[in-house]
C-alpha cells in the first residue's frame, strides 16, 4: 500500500519523537501493553488484560500495578519479547540522557519488578490514578512503545543510535529502509503474534505540499494519505477511485501561547484574544467541514468531560478589555503598555496549507483589535523537536493540532512544576488554584470525587486561558476504494488494527 505523507518523523525510536505521525508509524512497527480501538476503548495488547481493581491489577491503595504479558510474542529478528524489555524500556524513558518527550506516568514508578518472564508490577510512590492510561500505551499524546533490551542495553544513550533509522520492534511490519526526504519501506513480519498482515507491505513516500499529494491521487500513484489537509477535503470528495470520510478523532485544534512573554503573561490579554476569534467562521472556513465545535479540552464522553458554553466572539468588548488594562494603540495601531507591543510571532508547519491558512484569519482578526501577528512557518519535524521552538520556548504563539488525554489529569502539562525539564509544561502557565485542583485529582481514585475535583481544574483553565482551544478536528481518511477493513481509532495512533487491512488488486493496470 501507497501511503503519502506530508511530514517526515525525526525518528523512528518511539521513545523519542512526539510527533503524530511518529506515534502513527509506531502502531506498524511497535507494540504496547494498551492500545484502543475503533471506538477510543482501551484494549490489551502485549498485556493479556488492562490492570483493574476488579481484576486484581491495581491494589487497593491504587500503588500496585500488575502487567501479564503475552507469551510466544518475537522481535523482528526472531529473538522473544518478555518482562526484561518492559523493564529496559521504563528505565530508557527515566535516563536522563535520552532526550524523551515526558515522563508522565513513568516517573511515578519506585519500583520495577519482574518476578517471571511474563510478569511486571510497577510500584508507584503514590496514588496515581492516570498511570494505567499512560504506561506504554499509544491512548494520547506522549505514547511510547517497547523497545528491545538485547539490542540496546549497554548504551549510554539512544540519541544517536543507527536503530533509530532501523529499528526493531513487535509490530506488523518491520523497517526495511529508509531513504531521507524521500521513502520509509516496511514489509509484512510473517512471525507477528496475532499473524501475517494481509498487507505485503507499506511505502510511505515523504512528500511536502499538499497539492503535490493531490495530484498523488488524480493520477492513481498513491493508496492512502496520512493525515490529509482539511482545505483540500471537498477536492478529495470529488477524487474518482477513492473514498473520503470523517470519523470521531480526539484531535483538538489550538494556539499554545508562551504565557512567559511580555503581553500574552496577562490574563486579560489572553481573554482578549479569545474574544476576538470568530470560532466557528474559522472552523468553516479552514477545515471546510472536517472540524466541529470544542466544549472542554477533554474528549466526549470521558471522565470529567463537561459542556461548557462556547467561547464567544466579541471583538469589541476584547477592544474595551484592552482599554482597560491600559494595553492602548499605538501610532502604527498596535497595542502597547509601559514599553510592551503586542506584537507576536506565530509558528506554524510550513507545509501544511490548512495550518497556514488558520494563521492568516487569526493574522486578520487580531489585527482588528490591535494585536499584531507575524506569521512564521518551521518545517514540520523541527517545530516539535527537542531543540525546537516549542520545548525551547522559542516562540510566542503556535498552531498545534493535539490528541487529548483520556485520563482529565493536566498535572504534568499545566501545573507550576511541570516547566521543562521537569514537565511538559510549554505554555509556561502557573496557578496556584488549578494546581490545588490537579492534586485533589489525583488524591482519589473514585471518579465521583475525580470529577468534582476536574470541574475546578478547567474552571480556572477557561478563566486564565492558558492556550486557546478552537475546534476538535474530525479524522479525514482519503483512501483508495480497494482498501478494507480500515477503522480508525480516535485516539493518537489510528492505525490500531492495521494487520486486518487488505488492499484488492488495481484492475485498471491489466
Amino acid at each position: 500500500m501507497r501511503v503519502a505523507s506530508r511530514g517526515e518523523p525525526d525518528s523512528l525510536n518511539p521513545l523519542l519523537s512526539q510527533q503524530d505521525l511518529s506515534y502513527a508509524l509506531a502502531s506498524l512497527i511497535f507494540s504496547h501493553l494498551i492500545t484502543a480501538d475503533q471506538d477510543g476503548k482501551p484494549i490489551p495488547d502485549l498485556a493479556t488484560e488492562i490492570p483493574t481493581l476488579a481484576n486484581g491489577g491495581i491494589s487497593a491503595d491504587g500503588k500496585t500495578y500488575t502487567y501479564h504479558l503475552r507469551r510466544g510474542v518475537r522481535w523482528h529478528d526472531g529473538a522473544s519479547f518478555s518482562a526484561d524489555d518492559v523493564r529496559f524500556s521504563w528505565r530508557a524513558v527515566m535516563n536522563p540522557r535520552n532526550d524523551v518527550f515526558g515522563r508522565q506516568g513513568y516517573s511515578e514508578i519506585v519500583a520495577l519488578d519482574t518476578p517471571d518472564r511474563f510478569t511486571v508490577v510497577a510500584h508507584l510512590r503514590r496514588r496515581y490514578p492516570p498511570f494505567v492510561s499512560e504506561f506504554f500505551t499509544d491512548l494520547q499524546e506522549d505514547a511510547k512503545a517497547l523497545v528491545p533490551a538485547h539490542l540496546l542495553r549497554g548504551l549510554g544513550d539512544l540519541n544517536h543510535a543507527a536503530y533509530n533509522a532501523q529499528p526493531i520492534g513487535t509490530g506488523p511490519f518491520r523497517v526495511t529502509q529508509w531513504r531521507r526526504g524521500e521513502r520509509i519501506r516496511l514489509t509484512a513480519f510473517p512471525k507477528y503474534w496475532r499473524g501475517r498482515p494481509l498487507l505485503d507491505g507499506i511505502d510511505v513516500a515523504i512528500v511536502p505540499d499538499d497539492a503535490t499529494i493531490l495530484n498523488l491521487l488524480r493520477t492513481g500513484q498513491a493508496d492512502f494519505v496520512a493525515n490529509p489537509s482539511p482545505e483540500l477535503f471537498q477536492q478529495y470528495r470529488a477524487l474518482a477511485g477513492y473514498v473520503t470520510t470523517l470519523s470521531r478523532s480526539n484531535v483538538m485544534e489550538m494556539l499554545l501561547t508562551n504565557d512567559a512573554r511580555p503581553g500574552l503573561r496577562d490574563p486579560a490579554v489572553r481573554r482578549a484574544l479569545v474574544r476576538a476569534i470568530d470560532i466557528d467562521a474559522l472552523t468553516a472556513k479552514v477545515t471546510h467541514g472536517a472540524g466541529e465545535r470544542a466544549y472542554d479540552v477533554l474528549p466526549p464522553g470521558t471522565l470529567g468531560y463537561v459542556r461548557n458554553a462556547p467561547l464567544r466572539y466579541d471583538p469589541s468588548g476584547a477592544r474595551r478589555s484592552l482599554d482597560a488594562a491600559g494595553w492602548r494603540p499605538g501610532p502604527d495601531g498596535i497595542r502597547q503598555r509601559g514599553g510592551e507591543r503586542l506584537s507576536f510571532g506565530l509558528i506554524y508547519p510550513a507545509g501544511s496549507s490548512s495550518e497556514r491558512a488558520l494563521g492568516v484569519q487569526i493574522q486578520a482578526m487580531l489585527r482588528a483589535i490591535g494585536v499584531g501577528i507575524e506569521l512564521k512557518g518551521y518545517a514540520y519535524e523541527t517545530i516539535f523537536a527537542y531543540d525546537g521552538p516549542i520545548v525551547t520556548h522559542r516562540y510566542d504563539i503556535a498552531t498545534s493540532q493535539n490528541t487529548l488525554q483520556l485520563d482529565p489529569d493536566y498535572s504534568e502539562f499545566l501545573t507550576c512544576a511541570a516547566f521543562r525539564p521537569h514537565g511538559e509544561n510549554d505554555d509556561q502557565f502557573c496557578d496556584q488554584t488549578f494546581d490545588a485542583a490537579e492534586r485533589a485529582g489525583l488524591s482519589s481514585d473514585d471518579p465521583a470525587v475525580r470529577a468534582r475535583a476536574y470541574a475546578v481544574a478547567e474552571r480556572r483553565i477557561a478563566a486564565l486561558v492558558p492556550f486557546i482551544p478552537l475546534y476538535l478536528l474530525r479524522r479525514i481518511t482519503v483512501a483508495t476504494a480497494r482498501l478494507s477493513g480500515y477503522r480508525p481509532s480516535p485516539t493518537v495512533a489510528p492505525w490500531w488494527d492495521v494487520w486486518r487491512w487488505r488492499l484488492a488488486p488495481d484492475t485498471r493496470s491489466r
